[in-house]
C-alpha cells in the first residue's frame, strides 16, 4: 500500500470512529431526555439515609430529605413517598461552569450538550457571548428539571474591529456557523461594536432589548488601545475604550445588571475593577505569562468581584509552544497562590466549548497550588452564586434547592474522587444515569 493510500485509509479510520462517535452521543442523549419525560411531574418526598453531606468545610453523617423540591434535614411529619441509601456516598453541590459558549450560537446539538454537562454533574453554566437568535429558538431545553442550567449576556460589546468580530467571521467562514446569518448581518447580532459615548448608550438600547441575564465587555490589552484601534494588524485583537467602561458599567448597574468583563492583562483587569467590574470573566494568564500586581488583587478583594479561573487554555500550547505553556503554568501557579493568599473570590470556569468545567477543576488540581477545599467551594458555592446569584444553591442547607451530586469517596482527601459520581439529584429528582 502507498504512503498516500494508507493516509486515506487513517482518514478513513478517523473519520468514522467520529462518526460513531457522534451518533452514540446523539443517542445516549435522545435515551437520556426520553428517560427524564417521565420526571416533568412535581417531585415526589424522597429520604437519603446513609449519606456523608459538605458543610462548607466537611463532611458530616446526615439523613436529608427532598420537601417540595427543596433540602430538609429534618424528619418530617408526613412518610417519605421512597427511601434512597446513599451508601455512605460523600454528598456535594453540584457542580458548575462559570464561563463558556456552548450553548446559545446554534439551534443543534442542545440536548448532547446538556446531558455532558449534567453526566459531568455540572447542572449550571454561563455562556457569557452568545445570540440572543438561538437563545429564543432553545428555551425549551434549558433551565428544565432535566436539563442544565443557563444564564446569558448574549452579544458582547466591544470596540470596532475588535473581539470576537474577528473570531465570529473565522467560524462563520471556515466551518459554517450562524447559517442563518450573512457575515454583514453579524454586528448587532454576534457582536455590538461602540467607540464613542453616544454609538454606546444606541448600543445599550439594543443590549437591553435583548433582556441579558447578565452584560459582557471586552478589554484587551487596553493599555495599548490608542495603537491598536486603527491598525489593521489588530484586527480583533482589541476591545472598547477603556474610558467608555465605566459609562457602561453605571448604565447596567442601574437596569440591575452585573457586569463580566474579559481581560487579557493585569491593566485590563485593574482598569475592570476601577470601573466596578462585578466579573472578571478571564483571570490574567490564563494562556501566557501574566503577573496580576498587589494593587489589582486588592481591587478585586475590596470589590468582591468574581474572578473566572479559565486557566485550562493554556493547554492549547503545550505541545507547540512548549516553553510558553511553561511559563504560563508557572505564572498561573503564582498568581493564584498570592489570590488565594488575599481572600478573594475565586471562581471555576473553562471557557472550553467541547467540554465541561470538569477538564478546568483538573487543571487547577494539577497546579498543586490549591487545597481540595477551596478547589471544591469553587467549582459549586462560589460559581453557583456567580451564575445565579439570586436563588438558593450552591449549598446544602435547609431550604436550599434539592439539587446535589453523591461521589464514590472523599473529594478532600482526594480530588479525583470529585470525578467519580455515585449518583445526580436536579430540582428533587434523582436523573437517569
Amino acid at each position: 500500500m502507498t504512503m498516500d493510500a494508507t493516509a486515506r485509509d487513517g482518514r478513513r479510520s478517523r473519520m468514522l470512529r467520529r462518526s460513531l462517535g457522534l451518533s452514540l452521543a446523539v443517542a445516549l442523549a435522545a435515551l437520556f431526555f426520553t428517560s427524564c419525560a417521565s420526571l416533568s411531574a412535581a417531585p415526589p418526598e424522597i429520604r437519603f439515609d446513609n449519606g456523608l453531606w459538605f458543610n462548607g468545610e466537611e463532611f458530616e453523617p446526615r439523613t436529608g430529605y427532598v420537601v417540595d423540591g427543596v433540602l430538609r434535614f429534618s424528619k418530617t411529619r408526613r412518610e417519605a413517598a421512597s427511601v434512597i441509601d446513599l451508601d455512605e456516598a460523600y454528598v456535594v453541590p453540584p457542580f458548575c461552569e462559570a464561563h463558556n459558549h456552548n450553548i446559545g450560537d446554534a439551534v443543534d446539538g442542545v440536548p448532547e450538550i446538556a446531558a455532558r454537562y449534567l453526566k459531568d454533574g455540572v447542572f449550571y453554566a454561563m455562556m457569557p457571548g452568545s445570540f440572543a437568535y438561538y437563545r429564543e429558538r432553545i428555551a425549551d431545553l434549558i433551565n428544565t428539571p432535566t436539563s442544565v442550567d443557563v444564564s446569558f449576556a448574549n452579544n458582547g460589546l466591544t470596540g470596532a474591529g475588535g473581539h470576537p468580530r474577528r473570531l465570529r467571521e473565522f467560524l462563520k467562514a471556515r466551518f459554517g456557523k450562524y447559517p442563518e446569518f450573512t457575515k454583514e448581518m453579524l454586528p448587532d447580532k454576534g457582536y455590538f461594536e461602540a467607540d464613542t459615548l453616544e454609538e454606546l448608550h444606541a448600543k445599550w438600547a439594543l443590549i437591553r432589548a435583548e433582556n441579558p441575564d447578565f452584560v459582557k465587555v471586552m478589554l484587551l490589552y487596553s493599555e495599548e488601545y490608542e495603537k491598536r484601534k486603527d491598525d489593521p494588524a489588530f484586527y480583533g485583537k482589541r476591545g472598547l475604550d477603556p474610558g467608555l467602561l465605566p459609562a457602561l458599567v453605571r448604565l447596567a448597574h442601574e437596569s440591575d445588571l452585573r457586569v463580566a468583563v474579559h481581560v487579557e492583562t493585569n491593566f485590563d483587569m485593574a482598569t475592570a475593577l476601577r470601573a466596578g467590574a462585578d466579573i472578571i470573566a478571564h483571570i490574567p494568564s490564563k494562556s501566557s505569562p501574566e503577573r496580576i500586581s498587589d494593587e489589582t488583587i486588592r481591587l478585586a478583594k475590596d470589590a468582591d468581584a468574581a474572578l473566572v479561573t479559565t486557566f485550562s487554555l493554556a493547554r492549547r500550547h503545550k505541545v507547540q509552544s512548549p516553553d510558553r505553556y511553561a511559563a504560563t503554568v508557572e505564572s498561573q501557579r503564582e498568581n493564584l497562590v498570592r489570590l488565594k493568599r488575599a481572600g478573594v473570590n475565586l471562581v471555576l470556569g473553562s471557557d472550553n466549548v467541547r467540554g465541561t468545567s470538569r477538564g478546568e477543576a483538573r487543571h487547577l488540581a494539577s497546579l498543586g497550588v490549591l487545597d481540595n477545599k477551596t478547589l471544591l467551594q469553587m467549582w459549586t458555592v462560589n460559581c453557583a452564586r456567580t451564575v445565579f446569584p439570586d436563588r438558593k444553591i450552591g449549598r446544602l442547607e435547609d431550604g436550599y434547592e434539592a439539587s446535589f451530586v453523591a461521589l464514590k469517596g472523599d473529594p478532600l482527601a482526594d480530588f479525583e474522587n470529585a470525578f467519580r459520581i455515585h449518583m445526580r439529584v436536579k430540582d428533587g429528582r434523582p436523573l437517569p444515569f
